[in-house]
């Protein structure tokens, strides 16, 4: 069986590991250019307690992310995914909706147009009239003058894939979205919020993510995976040690590979993402989690939840707040729901330049990098869906790109 090298150590690292193995690779080497496993999900720990600077979902027991890490030992608290938003509305006070993370706005009409061309833009022009402008309000909110250079996958990064239509007729939209395709992918309904059997269940990592990457590491030790943390291995580096009938997974960030092949490096939108997190009282749900869409103030989401016995908050803001007026918003955002809260602490806040959203000529600069990956580094080249917005579609990408290299690899030992 061949030798697999993994570079980057992050969360698609770990599951390309795993994946490897559970497809009978046995020689197996991870290269992380940090001090240890996590990437950009592994959050800052002070004292047993963790300071997530952002959400990161896990879904129910069939998640695919989920089930592959729970296939080593990586243990997950079952939990109901609370969740809520808050709208903007043509007159009063925004519109708070239980249940649904999504924007919930007046909207009778549930035909949708052919999305024209694959920007986000595009996209928004397929749901009815009156959904569009306050959709491309929010996504000027948050992306600034790039917007319109956004591809249509940010659409589920941002929470506006698809839309509560608070207008429409309940029966036939449900029917409309069980007959239609395009339909339930642009329309959704919301969770009953007192019918607690019916919510959708989510996973939250046992300990928290500091030690989801900590069984992690252990697990990778126990079935033979080498680990090298802090080894940094740039792409011409990996192609003169890139043996015949090696398999390398490049889990890591693609732009070395873009000047690896004297290719500019595509222009992904840069946004400014600032995350402060408070000690708090909160008598509602945790975890619970809140999307702002209406364009007002600079905090897109609250994220409650528990770390070592206390309660945190999370908000996370389009750009650098002042804390004191941070405090007011997030009163305000969460005012609608179920439970009181008491502020605390800041307990720390971070600004930093984010590459979260992809431009259409990113994606398909992306798309033309993988086959020059292939060319150079032959057939036993694995990218890592770079251009999926979805951690579980990344990984099924990766898992379906990983399957075929080694089933072949074993179809041309055997022949």
């Amino acid at each position: 069986m061949s030798r697999v090298r993994i570079i980057g150590g992050g969360l698609s690292g770990v599951l390309a590991a795993f994946e490897a193995h559970r497809l009978g690779a046995r020689d197996i080497e991870l290269h992380e250019r940090f001090e240890q496993l996590g990437g950009s999900a592994l959050p800052t720990e002070r004292h047993g307690v963790e300071l997530r600077e952002r959400f990161i979902p896990f879904g129910p027991k069939d998640d695919p992310v989920r089930q592959r890490l729970e296939a080593h030992g990586v243990a997950f608290d079952e939990v109901e995914n609370r969740v809520g938003s808050v709208s903007p509305s043509d007159a009063g006070p925004p519109r708070y909706t239980p249940g649904f993370d999504g924007p919930a706005l007046p909207c009778a009409q549930i035909a949708v147009d052919q999305p024209q061309g694959p920007s986000l833009a595009g996209r928004i022009i397929a749901f009815p009239a009156e959904l569009r402008e306050p959709l491309a309000r929010y996504v000027r909110w948050r992306l600034g003058p790039g917007s319109t250079e956004a591809h249509a996958n940010a659409a589920a990064s941002l929470g506006v894939a698809r839309i509560l239509p608070l207008d429409a007729d309940a029966a036939s939209f449900a029917a409309a979205r069980r007959s239609n395709p395009r339909i339930d992918a642009f329309f959704a309904m919301a969770q009953n919020p007192w019918a607690h059997d019916d919510m959708d269940a989510a996973g939250e990592p046992a300990g928290g993510f500091g030690a989801l990457f900590r069984r992690c590491h252990r697990a990778l030790r126990q079935i033979g995976v080498r680990i090298q943390e802090s080894s940094f291995v740039a792409p011409r580096q990996a192609l003169v040690e890139h043996r015949p009938g090696d398999v390398l997974v490049w889990a890591a960030n693609p732009a070395p590979l873009f000047r690896m092949f004297d290719r500019p490096v595509p222009r992904l939108l840069e946004t400014s993402h600032a995350a402060y997190v408070f000690a708090a009282r909160w008598t509602g749900p945790r975890p619970f989690r809140v999307n702002n869409f209406t364009a007002d103030g600079v905090c897109f989401r609250v994220c409650l939840y528990e770390s070592a016995g206390r309660t945190l908050l999370t908000a996370e803001c389009a750009k650098e707040a002042d804390p004191t007026d941070l405090r007011y918003e997030v009163h305000r955002l969460v005012s609608g729901f179920e439970g009181d809260l008491a502020l605390g602490e800041l307990l720390c806040s971070s600004v930093k330049p984010r590459w979260t959203y992809q431009t259409v000529e990113a994606v398909a600069a992306l798309a033309q990098l993988r086959g020059e990956f292939g060319q150079r580094f032959g057939a036993g080249a694995v990218s890592n869906g770079w251009e999926h917005g979805a951690p579980t579609e990344r990984f099924r990408h990766l898992a379906g790109e990983l399957g075929a290299v080694l089933a072949a690899n074993v179809r041309a030992s055997a022949a």
